[in-house]
């Protein structure tokens, strides 16, 4: 499975894409621009970068792969989560260059680092629109236009069919405007009858009951809501405000899905970093968790 082309088809379509266990890709729009050291334009776009921090899986890849291989979701996720795998290695060894995306190396602190490939854009309406050099304005004199020189004769008086036309075509003139006003007062009284009868039609409607006998039955079918049963545990307290300081704290690292659940019968209050529809997501997620030292991560079943 090339991974890299669905990422690619994706970010045209989304500004968001999560590769679970891995990070987030993430495209924001510039607007056009003038370079002016280089003289040169170009065209609006959507410059990509990545995110480590968002692991989460939102779906979205797993969802399209499932889609065009004809397979299940789980066995889509499987494969997302093998291909990751490969990618790490290949990065955690120097780096790793993926096509049409860029470059993953990894820093001295551990950390990948992304460099995106130069000449990427993934604004839609900007596709093939290339950058256009600057084309220098010419600010040379202006010739002065040549001096037409206008000559007038005196106009021979009509011969007498000439004036015979004229008068003819005076009259037909007048006929014509006089058809059309006698046309245009027609119309206008048509338009009041017709306003009249409308008037009279809305006030017989007014006063009129109908007798519509009994409805149907209707039937409302409600929708299927996907049950998130399955969460990825990241702490157990007694006091509330420690597991509100943990939920914070994982928020601000990127697990923007990490909330406080419901306190238990014995009193403890559990912090997830993001539930789950299914057992193998949930334990796909754990993994992922366990690589970035999270090594106390558990799954709970609700």
């Amino acid at each position: 499975m090339e991974l890299a082309a669905h990422i690619h088809y994706l970010l045209y379509r989304h500004d968001c894409l999560s590769i679970p266990g891995f990070g987030a890709f993430l495209v924001e729009h510039k607007e056009a621009f003038f370079d002016a050291e280089q003289q040169r334009y170009h065209p609006p776009r959507k410059v990509l970068s990545f995110n480590e921090q968002l692991q989460s899986n939102d779906g979205i890849l797993a969802a399209h792969i499932a889609h065009v291989l004809q397979c299940s979701y789980e066995r889509a996720v499987l494969e997302i989560h093998q291909q990751i795998i490969s990618f790490k290695e290949l990065a955690h060894k120097g780096k790793l260059k993926i096509a049409t995306l860029g470059i993953f190396e990894t820093n001295s602190e551990g950390k990948l680092v992304f460099s995106a490939e130069q000449g990427l854009n993934f604004l839609a309406a900007s596709y093939a629109l290339p950058q256009l050099d600057a084309q220098p304005i010419s600010r040379s004199a202006v010739e002065a236009a040549p001096t037409t020189v206008f000559t007038f004769e005196p106009q021979q008086q009509p011969s007498p069919f000439m004036r015979r036309a004229m008068v003819a075509a005076s009259f037909l003139a007048l006929l014509a405007l006089g058809t059309n006003y006698v046309q245009d007062q027609q119309a206008e009284l048509l338009w009041k009858q017709e306003q009249t009868l409308r008037e009279n039609a809305r006030e017989q409607a007014a006063a009129s009951v109908y007798e519509l006998g009994e409805l149907p039955t209707l039937r409302v079918v409600a929708p299927k809501f996907v049950v998130l049963g399955y969460h990825v545990i990241a702490g157990s307290f007694r006091s509330q405000n420690n597991a509100d300081r943990l939920v914070n704290s994982l928020k601000r690292k990127g697990y923007y899905q990490a909330a406080r659940l419901p306190k238990t019968s014995n009193g403890f209050h559990q912090v997830s970093f993001a539930a789950y529809a299914t057992q193998r997501e949930a334990y796909n997620a754990k993994a992922g968790l366990l690589e970035d030292n999270h090594p106390d991560v558990w799954v709970l079943k609700k």
